[in-house]
């Protein structure tokens, strides 16, 4: 989303508000898409938006795997590259554009299927449960912790991996029953030409984005035991990764990561975020959210 930012109103450290883009403090333009959380608040901006492919609705559908499935699941989604067991089908389109795609997912025999078609603005209530009433945003719930891994294909014996402690964790731990596995892919032709250099965003070359996020009434025992499970599923998810090392999503990452496994492993790009919080605020006032340090 930060590639089709064409300008934003920013508020500084200094308290100042001032209009960022490519031709208007290129820096910060820079910094503010990747790592905009160390800089500054954004109070307005100008997006660039795109028609729709194939009308205003897209085409769902939803299907409920057994565990045995895992495997060919998985293997199949490779194929595709473009929780573990509700797999949620998303398509710019109808469903008989949609049926080539879905057809091969029906062949796995899944125990339940839905599908239905929306407009567009209701894709976060209908994926995540993420909108305003939805149990994802209700009072008292946490669902901050995730520890997310990019990855560049699905490693299968890994995920049975997942599996199996996921089905530990909510069987020792009841109270984490509303957690889940993300396995997130999209279509990344369009991040991947973008010039890697051009924006803080490091890890275009991943496809695929994986988490295990933890959802539990606040306490300080179930807040242990997600962060338990949390580091042990990202282990799992690395020690299968290739390469063998740890992106971290700057918007799930948990906290407890590297700069390096946030930000990119790039020397330059981590000293040049580095100069840029030096100079855009030395005192570290925005440091709430994984933020730029060691400068």
């Amino acid at each position: 989303m930060a590639d089709n930012i064409i300008e934003m109103d920013v508020v500084t450290a200094d308290g100042s508000e001032i209009t960022v883009s490519e031709s208007s403090y290129p820096d910060l333009y820079w910094a503010m898409r990747g790592a905009g959380q160390s800089f500054g608040i954004v109070t307005k901006f100008r997006y660039k938006i795109f028609d729709y492919p194939n009308g205003q609705d897209i085409f769902y559908a939803m299907f409920h795997f057994t565990e045995d499935k895992t495997e060919a699941l998985f293997e199949h989604l490779n194929g595709l590259l473009n929780n573990v067991y509700v797999y949620h089908f998303y398509y710019f389109g109808t469903g008989r554009q949609a049926s080539a795609y879905v057809k091969p997912i029906m062949d796995l025999g899944p125990i339940s299927t839905s599908t239905s078609s929306f407009p567009y603005k209701e894709v976060s209530h209908r994926s995540f449960q993420a909108s305003v009433g939805d149990p994802t945003c209700a009072a008292g719930t946490s669902t901050k912790d995730r520890y997310p891994v990019g990855l560049q294909i699905y490693n299968v014996s890994t995920n049975r991996k997942i599996y199996d402690l996921f089905e530990e964790m909510v069987t020792t731990f009841p109270a984490l029953n509303t957690s889940f596995v993300q396995f997130e892919a999209f279509p990344m032709q369009a991040v991947k030409a973008v010039d890697p250099t051009s924006t803080a965003y490091a890890h275009r070359h991943d496809d695929i984005l994986v988490a295990l996020s933890t959802q539990y009434l606040q306490s300080a025992a179930n807040a242990a035991a997600a962060t338990k499970y949390g580091r042990r599923a990202r282990q799992l998810f690395v020690e299968g990764a290739h390469p063998l090392r740890l992106n971290a999503y700057s918007n799930y990452a948990s906290g407890d990561e590297t700069l390096e496994q946030i930000y990119g492993y790039e020397p330059w790009r981590l000293e040049k975020l580095k100069s840029l919080k030096r100079k855009w605020d030395p005192e570290g006032r925005f440091r709430f959210f994984n933020p730029i340090t060691g400068y």
